[in-house]
């Protein structure tokens, strides 16, 4: 597929993007205020459960389908200890609280005394906690209500230990309420005073602005509060994939452009009904990140989540989103005001993924290319492997390659007026969804649209310019039938045959045939299996049926005739940590041991047929030389990098040939095996141009590069009907369809350069 790829480990260039900073307040001015929380008097303790795990996940499908404002508290739910439930009632006696009683029995006396002004005064501050206000007559009203417990005694220490064992709990609030001992109504208007010791837990922060709440009535029974302390956590839960947070307290950040004068912001989110929790920010984050690698755009790296207040009331936790890190400099956003309200920020904390999470660089301005009279030209595009036994040999092969993607593993982003035509686009972002949508009929859909997509005709364009190596992506649907999974299995091996039987013995072209996708999902992405799947990893059974898709595979090219021509691609742009996609930090130490072990055994499935046929690695965004202490020198392999420069801030059009130069000289350090670009474009992160000098020279610079420095390359794509913008001219379509661009004139044949070297 077309995921983009920041380069190398150790070439990489950083992203760009939009423009902030202000609230979004179309967003915010609609989100309802929260209302005042009641603590029940009816029981000794309610606490509120939160799940975590099902709110992020409640997020990530509802930032995959275009939503801003989400709603989380489906994810929490309340319970109660039957043994303290009390009857409420007119007059109903109440269970009495453990405080002291003052005397008079009135609310004056109750918040003049003395004994609880003490207790709180000299309460110790748990560990781990600062505290936040000493001696209120007020509680609090914060963000996230997780419940309460009557206690004892006026036990600091008890509070927190109680708030450490509730999921999402980051503050607590104990005081002294003046409670009535009758439930007050018609004859006990004023009923005599009970004393309750309230612990309260809450999902954010407290301060003496939200300790706003001094008590009612309820009939003449006054309610009060006295020796109210708040305590907040000193820590907050981590985000899995991103590094511990900073902590800008009652600021947010206020990115500036970068060093290319392009915005970093990705856009906001508000979540709503439930605690502060920064995995919800991290699980938009790397939601969004699936959704711009769709649509070819930055990812997400970088977030800073806080609790928006608007005019002194909680009203949910905001999520700004970026495509780089910026510093605690940069926090410097205190609120705004819009419609009469006022809006500010607190808690506020800043998380960057575990990747290089972008440190701008400015474009280079060298020399495009080196004059043909001081360079010696590469191979032609049509240059034949070294044989054994009629077998490819790729340390010798020169692979002028496209990739037939969006073919037999639909991808909405290439295809996206016929997806229009079937489906929701927005509620199908991937072939899982798609086929979810159709049911029945997803079948004959899907196989009109293989049909039609691309034909013999394509083959004969492709070759009539050179191109002698295909690569064809599939899902593993096309091999094997996974219970439960929502792809199509059907009669895509029929289509694969057709044009694969006609390039090989019309043309002899070369044919890489790829697992795009694995069972349960191998990068979270639309490509892996389905957005937000990636239960490949660490799960026997999916891998067992990863290998059985391979022994189909190997079946139906022993069943070829053509044993020789072909390459087996068993996996592709495998990531077991979408915030790290696109660099080495994707995929864990874990996750590339996982890798590696299943290519080894794809490996000896193969050598059961020909070890002859070489099993092609995709390097996941490691780099080439990452992958070669997993594998014994003697093993028939070749390694495929992707190169894609529409994502890397500092390539402009205009100066993208020493980034591709020096990036295919990097690559060919690693000499353990031979390597292959297996991906790339012509689209740059700005300025691209529809002039077809400029493109052109794009494209000769990349493909002279791979044949000069490694076993040369495959575009992508053959066909793409992406109707995307891009920066500067025209849409995705005019900078990634191989077959378009040679209609244009853009791509021709080597020989017609004259032996032009571009590096």
């Amino acid at each position: 597929m077309r995921s983009f790829f920041l380069l190398s480990a150790a070439a990489a260039l950083t992203l760009a993007s939009p423009v902030p900073q202000e609230l979004d307040f179309d967003l915010v001015d609609v989100v309802e205020t929260p209302s005042n929380v009641t603590i029940p008097t009816n029981t000794d303790e309610l606490i509120v459960s939160y799940d975590s795990d099902a709110a992020a996940a409640a997020v990530q499908t509802s930032v995959l389908t275009g939503q801003t404002e989400i709603d989380i508290s489906n994810s929490t739910t309340n319970s109660t200890s039957s043994s303290t439930l009390r009857r409420r009632g007119t007059c109903a006696v109440q269970a009495s609280g453990s405080g002291p009683l003052p005397s008079p029995d009135t609310a004056s006396a109750f918040l003049s005394y003395s004994a609880f002004a003490s207790a709180a005064s000299g309460a110790a501050t748990p560990s781990g906690y600062t505290q936040a206000f000493k001696n209120l007559n007020a509680s609090s009203n914060a963000y996230g209500y997780l419940g309460f417990t009557n206690l004892a005694s006026y036990d600091t220490a008890k509070c927190a230990q109680k708030c450490n064992a509730i999921s999402g709990c980051a503050s607590f609030n104990l005081y002294y309420e003046r409670d009535p001992s009758k439930d007050p109504g018609t004859g006990c208007e004023n009923p005599a005073s009970t004393t309750n010791i309230k612990c309260v837990f809450w999902g954010g922060d407290l301060t003496t602005t939200n300790a706003n709440n001094a008590g009612q009535y309820r009939s003449s029974f006054q309610v009060v509060i006295a020796g109210s302390n708040g305590y907040v956590n000193n820590t907050i839960e981590p985000a899995d994939g991103y590094t511990s947070p900073s902590y800008y307290g009652n600021t947010a950040i206020d990115a500036p452009v970068d060093c290319n004068g392009q915005s970093t912001f990705l856009g906001s989110k508000v979540f709503t009904g439930g605690p502060f929790d920064a995995s919800l920010c991290a699980a938009a984050c790397d939601a969004q990140s699936a959704t711009n690698l769709k649509a070819n755009k930055a990812t997400c790296k970088f977030f800073n989540t806080y609790i928006l207040a608007r005019n002194n009331v909680a009203i949910g936790q905001y999520c700004n989103l970026y495509s780089q890190t910026w510093a605690s400099s940069y926090a410097t956003y205190k609120g705004s005001n819009s419609g009469g309200n006022k809006y500010t920020v607190s808690y506020s904390y800043g998380f960057s993924s575990s990747a290089d999470a972008g440190t701008c660089k400015k474009p280079s301005t060298s020399t495009w290319i080196i004059s043909s009279a001081t360079a010696t030209a590469s191979s032609t595009a049509t240059a034949q492997p070294t044989t054994a036994g009629g077998f490819i040999n790729w340390k010798t092969f020169q692979a002028n390659g496209a990739n037939l993607g969006g073919w037999l593993e639909k991808e909405q982003t290439h295809d996206p007026i016929w997806w229009a035509s079937v489906a929701n686009l927005s509620t199908t972002p991937d072939e899982w969804t798609l086929c979810q949508t159709l049911g029945d009929q997803c079948g004959p859909t899907l196989e009109a649209r293989y049909e039609s997509f691309l034909n013999k005709s394509t083959i004969d364009q492709l070759a009539s310019v050179g191109v002698n190596t295909l690569r064809i992506p599939t899902t593993y649907a096309a091999w094997v039938n996974v219970p439960g999974s929502a792809l199509y299995h059907g009669n895509q091996q029929q289509y694969l045959k057709a044009i694969t039987d006609y390039a090989i013995n019309t043309y002899g072209m070369h044919i890489i045939v790829g697992l795009h996708s694995l069972p349960g999902g191998v990068n979270n992405l639309d490509i892996g299996e389905a957005l937000m799947h990636d239960d490949f990893f660490y799960n026997t059974t999916n891998l067992n049926y990863a290998y059985a898709a391979v022994d189909s595979i190997l079946d139906f090219i022993k069943a070829s005739g053509n044993l020789t021509s072909w390459t087996i691609g068993p996996i592709n742009e495998a990531s077991d940590n979408l915030s790290g996609f696109g660099t080495s930090a994707g995929l864990s130490d874990k996750g590339a041991q996982w890798v590696a072990d299943y290519i080894n055994g794809v490996v000896a499935r193969t050598a059961k047929v020909d070890s002859r046929i070489p099993v092609m690695v995709q390097d996941c965004f490691k780099g080439a030389a990452f992958w070669e202490p997993y594998f014994d020198a003697s093993t028939n392999l070749v390694i495929d990098s992707h190169v894609y420069y529409f994502a890397a801030a500092g390539t402009y059009s205009q100066y993208v040939a020493p980034a591709v130069c020096g990036q295919a000289a990097f690559i060919a350090e690693a000499t353990k095996f031979p390597n292959f670009i297996g991906e790339w474009s012509l689209q740059t992160m700005y300025n691209n141009s529809l002039a077809i000098s400029d493109r052109q020279l794009i494209f000769n610079t990349q493909r002279y590069a791979w044949s000069k420095y490694v076993s040369g390359g495959s575009f992508w794509t053959a066909v793409s009907y992406s109707t995307a913008l891009v920066d500067g001219q025209g849409t995705q379509r005019d900078y990634w369809s191989y077959t378009d661009l040679i209609s244009a004139g853009v791509i021709k044949s080597e020989s017609a350069f004259n032996g032009t070297a571009y590096c």
